[in-house]
């Protein structure tokens, strides 16, 4: 009888593949595609003890199971997952989810994709760190009890929807309190942040695309006949290359074009330890941000793009010139938080949470005294909040705005309103006239077919189309499309999203030299098949 194999847990299917040629066919590598369980979206998910009540993620069932009969098999179990308290939570959600025994030598700690790093990490593989699982879960508890509230209380002050959590509601605040200004600033060494800059100023890239690349160049690269490898170590200190250092031109075969550039300006800022001084020029509005947020030595390098990103998107701030600016919408979140919360939405009091989270995972303290001393303090304050509404205070439901189109059932204008999946069109005649439409947004990049400007459509279950505002034209896709135009040709670049890993970033232009050989290619070609396909059946 063959002898089972032992398993590897990691949390994305690039890791997955890198590690797989590390080890052999006597183990078998699965990702659990993150967390498995979190706390859930619809509640606050913590009771009075600030203890947390884990569900499994929606959509993840099915995938949990499958992992259920996968452990049950397996000879032995590690999880190698990444080495922060992040990675040690999920790690310890493993243990927990399919029998492993905590306290064995089942985690493996490694901050470099390489063969040889990894084996050694294998065999030095250690029990879980309950005290980093502690520093997680602290500042995960802390957010979503901050985060509910909040809700709940801009619900009645300005209306449902309208959310801010703790981090956003700093950043939110210190964007509006910061003078607008240009800086010019050359890193004293390669920091995440600093790396950031200098790829948005030398190569154009937003901190979300360098974030997202940076984690392709950890995971690993095939080299083919070299098998798997990354180039840089675990992207959330000093960054650094791997042991097996390997110069750009041995590798510019293997990468994309973005992977290549960033992975050359990496190779080129680290001499000897040293970081070289580059000609600085056009600061954009990501780059003044970060600048000032790394002037007052503040820790923002893992949620910066999250947090902007956040704040774009519930139209809380706009990107005006090259400063972000905060819109009347986010002014008024700012006024129903002023004078209640000012004191737990500073900068300083984030930065304080963040140094008791490290006490935390270097066993000074304990979780649920930080959790506690904030979340008691915080509730006052939001008592004080609630208690200002008034006895007769409802939760307000968003305006409808009144639009220039017309129902085609009955006549009467249409209101534009939001839903669950975004905004949507709904009669005013309602409840005589039940007629809904889709919204559809014009936004300002351009069509890559024909130059016009692409549409924006969301529909039931949360997906959207963008395609072109010319009838006559047949662009559509369902692929985010970006702000920053393509560097070879111009045409507007998109974003294609898997579930597993980092987005695909492509030209829309079919015909750009940028698109040759691009594995985007491939997907849209066998997008195009399946639609041909079902039109064909119908």
């Amino acid at each position: 009888m063959a002898k089972p194999k032992s398993l590897i847990l990691v949390e994305s299917a690039g890791k997955a593949r890198a590690i797989k040629k590390f080890v052999g066919s006597t183990y078998q590598v699965i990702s659990t595609d993150g967390l498995l369980k979190d706390l859930p979206k619809s509640r606050i998910g913590i009771d009075e003890n600030y203890a947390p009540d884990y569900i499994t993620i929606r959509g993840k069932g099915k995938l949990l199971q499958s992992l259920k009969k996968e452990t049950l098999k397996a000879g032995r179990i590690y999880l190698a997952t990444n080495p922060d308290s992040a990675g040690e939570f999920l790690a310890q959600q493993c243990c927990q989810l399919f029998g492993v025994n905590e306290k064995s030598n089942c985690r493996i700690i490694f901050d470099e994709m390489t063969k040889s790093v990894f084996q050694d990490a294998l065999k030095n593989a250690r029990p879980i760190d309950n005290k980093l699982v502690d520093a997680f879960q602290a500042k995960q508890i802390i957010d979503k009890f901050v985060s509910h509230k909040i809700g709940e209380y801009l619900s009645y002050k300005i209306y449902r929807g309208v959310k801010v959590g703790r981090f956003r509601a700093m950043l939110l605040k210190f964007i509006d309190e910061t003078k607008p200004r240009r800086i010019l600033k050359t890193p004293k060494i390669l920091t995440p942040e600093g790396l950031q800059e200098l790829s948005a100023n030398i190569l154009k890239f937003s901190p979300t695309k360098t974030r997202l690349i940076l984690e392709q160049l950890y995971e690993g690269i095939n080299f083919d006949k070299d098998g798997y490898s990354g180039l840089i170590k675990y992207p959330h200190g000093a960054i650094n290359l791997t042991a097996e250092i390997r110069t750009p031109d041995s590798v510019k075969g293997f990468l994309s074009e973005s992977q290549f550039k960033l992975y050359e300006l990496i190779y080129s800022a680290i001499d000897s330890g040293k970081a070289r001084n580059f000609n600085m020029y056009e600061i954009s509005a990501d780059s003044a941000l970060m600048a000032d947020l790394d002037k007052l030595g503040f820790d923002w390098a893992e949620v910066y793009s999250v947090g902007v990103n956040s704040l774009m998107r519930r139209k809380y701030i706009i990107a005006e010139e090259k400063f972000f600016t905060v819109t009347p919408l986010g002014k008024r979140v700012l006024e129903a938080l002023a004078g209640f919360f000012d004191e737990d939405f500073s900068l300083d009091a984030y930065k304080k949470i963040l140094a008791q989270v490290k006490d935390i995972a270097d066993g000074k303290i304990d979780k649920i005294s930080v959790i506690k001393d904030y979340c008691e303090k915080f509730n006052k304050h939001f008592k004080k909040a609630m208690d200002s509404l008034g006895e007769d205070a409802k939760i307000q439901s968003e305006p409808a705005v009144e639009t220039e189109e017309i129902c085609d059932k009955c006549g009467h204008k249409m209101l534009l309103k939001r839903g669950r999946y975004g905004f949507f069109l709904a009669c005013s005649n309602y409840p005589k006239c039940e007629n809904i439409k889709p919204y559809v947004e014009y936004l300002e990049q351009k069509c890559p077919k024909c130059g016009g400007r692409i549409t924006k459509r969301s529909f039931n279950g949360g997906r959207i189309l963008y395609g072109c505002e010319n009838a006559d034209c047949d662009f559509r896709t369902w692929d985010e499309p970006l702000d920053k135009p393509c560097r070879e040709c111009g045409s507007t670049m998109f974003a294609h999203k898997f579930k597993d890993r980092p987005a695909m970033i492509y030209c829309g232009n079919e015909n750009c030299s940028t698109r040759k050989e691009h594995p985007i290619n491939k997907i849209i070609e066998e997008a195009r098949r399946r639609r041909e396909k079902l039109r064909k059946s119908k």
